[in-house]
């Protein structure tokens, strides 16, 4: 219980005045008290209690706490507010008009408060949001009312529809409205079906019987049911993506008419997001094209259609008629099988694939990947679970392909293909691939999603839990990024880099290498103050500061918001060491810990160096985001492929024939490569349709022919 405070006597004498306006009056003629920590600890307990208001709809309650709480400490109640989410309409089922009350109330008074322009931004961004959130609930009504029609077969039907979409590697149409199914992608419907799954466990008890039964006609007469279901759940999700991300980055909302435009307040930063997003792809392509090439293992799905075509595999799979028409799988559980297919640590060409995805991010040997997840997992081992899957949704697939009558087929696929495997058969099945019983469960609870938990995402966490089974959409687990999902879900990212972060050593080695002077992981005091440098360089009269953030490529507004934290994080320490840094004196001392010559005075340059792509070329607080292999690249080659044609051309953006420490600085500039790159892409919006109201957001596109023309136009072969 919160005991009296200045926040609590506040709110007590703004709910005492009426009408509502006084507040406002009582406002301007209060005296604002020193900020200290107790008033700050005081102002961030509040939180909850305008959650609270909210969530149980008291107007004048959520007001009186929000205006106590800004003109008590403006911009630590509103950076508050934005970390817990607390002004989200999808979290008060999507009622919107009194969060959008509140920000009209604090903006009414915003001179009495001193806020900084970006959290006045903020607060218009919320205004602006809040007319779309009556749209979103009456979209999320109608989510639910078709689930409570379809109660009994909604689950099952969503899920081997989801899996079949995996399985035949759909492709979208981004081009298409955004009321047309061929608009998204399967993670956009995997997305979407764990969303409803969510709805359907806020209104249901989920167990054995919400399973139990699938609509036969689901590809027939029905199909456009479970269409419109699951794409407006994927527009109620990108109304909470807007949510998230003028919540958690540096994003705004503005109103015209009945649109509502999502961008970022620095366009280089959605440009980045955008090249980040482009640039993973094409590593993605490069590395998969360089496997074509080389000698190859053999692919589970050719040993599955090998086997079937020999009749090895006639009797893997059999025709049930009761309770319902489907088709069973008959797998030998038996040691020796299991040993030759899944337990063994030869790769399959599936598997190799899946590594290569992984080593976009990575900073070591192809063997590095193979690495400990915790002290029992391994990323081989999960790979293992998903070759497992990928076998079994091989073998129904290419069962239900040897089906000449459609009809059939199609009811067999609803009927067989989403899998429902009692806890303790499980238990069995990963003890043998894995070797042993404490690692079978330890890598189920890895993968398991429980109805209750907070966040449902069958990629992340794709065995769900349902009492005595798991139901388990096997080609959802065998081609989403597994290992990385698995390392995300659970928090497990530092267990994972290890003792030694590779990309800070190859970063390191790379600077050795082009002749600076370099330390990392360095711990010195300097002018009194503990400084803690990642990299520390030095060439030529530069003093570079570099520090390290190593995130996983995000694949979600969720990970953007938590790879940009920590690049936040980055630019205060750097802004510190920065101040500390350009004084001669501090120089010298620095020097004098290195063991380093000391002399002139350094330039200092600074730098955030990521380990995914996504902000790579953008700046925060003058410090620019540079990710790692870029930064690698720079230093050791300073090239860039492009293509003219056919032929593939190789161009130098170096300043000469050899390396110079101004290629660095000016990689590290406003003028870099990477800034040059941002400003290639072209302005476009993407469009949702929220009921009578659009949600639009402001992004940025790739031309490729027109990137690689300009590349040429700028730099030398």
């Amino acid at each position: 219980m919160i005991q009296t405070s200045l926040v609590t006597d506040l709110i007590s004498r703004l709910l005492s005045v009426k009408p509502q306006a006084s507040m406002a009056l009582l406002l301007r003629k209060e005296e604002k008290p020193p900020v200290t920590k107790a008033l700050s600890k005081d102002v961030k307990a509040h939180v909850s209690v305008l959650a609270r208001h909210l969530d149980e709809n008291r107007p004048r309650e959520a007001i009186a706490t929000a205006l106590a709480m800004i003109f008590l400490e403006p911009d630590h109640a509103i950076s508050c507010m934005r970390r817990n989410g607390v002004l989200r309409a999808s979290r008060y089922e999507y009622r919107g008009s009194l969060i959008g009350r509140i920000a009209k109330a604090v903006l009414g008074v915003r001179d009495v408060f001193a806020m900084s322009p970006d959290r006045i931004a903020y607060l218009e961004s919320v205004e602006a949001l809040t007319c779309v959130a009556g749209n979103a609930r009456t979209l999320k009504k109608e989510i639910e009312m078709k689930v409570r029609a379809h109660r009994s077969v909604v689950l099952k039907t969503v899920f081997v529809l989801i899996n079949n979409l995996f399985y035949r590697e759909w492709i979208n149409d981004h081009e298409a409205s955004s009321l047309d199914s061929r608009r998204y992608t399967s993670e956009e419907y995997a997305e979407a079906a764990s969303f409803i799954f969510y709805v359907y466990a806020s209104m249901f008890p989920v167990d054995g019987l919400s399973f139990a039964h699938v609509d036969t006609d689901a590809a027939g007469k029905n199909a456009l049911i479970y269409e419109r279901l699951l794409v407006a759940a994927i527009r109620l999700a990108k109304f909470r993506e807007a949510e998230q991300l003028i919540d958690g980055l540096p994003y705004r909302a503005d109103r015209k008419g009945e649109e509502v435009t999502i961008s970022s307040i620095d366009p280089d930063v959605e440009r980045a997001v955008r090249l980040g997003f482009i640039q993973q792809r094409t590593q993605a392509i490069i590395r998969q094209f360089h496997l074509q090439e080389a000698d190859q293992p053999i692919s589970i799905q050719t040993l599955i259609d090998t086997g079937f075509d020999r009749g090895s595999f006639d009797n893997l799979l059999e025709v049930k008629d009761h309770p319902v028409r489907r088709l069973i799988l008959k797998m030998p559980k038996v040691p020796a099988v299991f040993d030759a297919w899944f337990a063994t640590n030869k790769l399959f060409r599936d598997e190799i694939q899946m590594l290569m995805e992984l080593d976009v991010d990575h900073f070591g040997t192809f063997d590095d990947l193979v690495f400990p997840i915790t002290d029992q997992i391994s990323s081989l081992d999960v790979l293992k679970v998903q070759r497992y899957f990928k076998f079994i949704s091989c073998a129904y697939q290419r069962r239900l392909e040897d089906t000449q009558d459609l009809v059939e087929r199609e009811e067999l696929t609803l009927t067989s293909t989403l899998l429902a495997i009692p806890h303790d058969a499980m238990v069995e099945q990963m003890r043998l691939i894995l070797g042993n019983e404490d690692k079978a469960r330890e890598v189920i609870g890895l993968l398991k999603m429980v109805p209750g938990d907070g966040h449902l995402d069958l990629q992340y966490r794709p065995f769900v839990d349902i009492g005595d089974f798991y139901m388990v959409a096997p080609h959802v687990v065998a081609v989403s990024n597994l290992v990385r999902n698995t390392i995300v879900a659970n928090g497990l990212r530092s267990a994972a880099i290890g003792s030694k972060d590779l990309m800070v050593h190859s970063v390191t080695e790379a600077l050795r290498s082009a002749g600076f002077e370099v330390e990392s992981d360095l711990t010195a005091k300097i002018a009194g103050q503990k400084l803690e440098l990642d990299i520390v360089a030095r060439r030529d009269d530069m003093l570079i500061l570099l520090e390290c953030k190593n995130a996983y490529h995000p694949v979600s507004v969720h990970e953007i918001r938590n790879s940009w934290e920590h690049i936040r994080s980055a630019a205060k320490q750097l802004d510190n060491r920065q101040d500390i840094l350009v004084d001669p004196a501090n120089q010298s001392q620095l020097f004098k810990r290195l063991g380093w010559k000391d002399g002139s005075k350094c330039a200092v340059h600074t730098g955030i160096v990521i380990a995914n792509r996504v902000f790579h070329g953008a700046s925060l607080n003058g410090h620019p985001i540079r990710q790692a292999h870029e930064l690698v690249n720079v230093l050791e080659s300073g090239r860039i492929a492009t293509r003219n044609g056919p032929k593939e051309e190789s161009l130098s953006f170096w300043l000469g024939p050899n390396f110079q420490t101004a290629d660095l600085t000016t990689y590290l500039g406003p003028k870099s490569i990477a800034s040059k790159q941002l400003a290639e892409l072209d302005a476009r919006s993407w469009r949702y349709s929220i009921g009578s109201r659009e949600l639009v957001f402001s992004s940025f596109a790739l031309d490729m022919a027109k990137f690689e023309k300009g590349m040429r136009d700028r730099y030398k072969p």
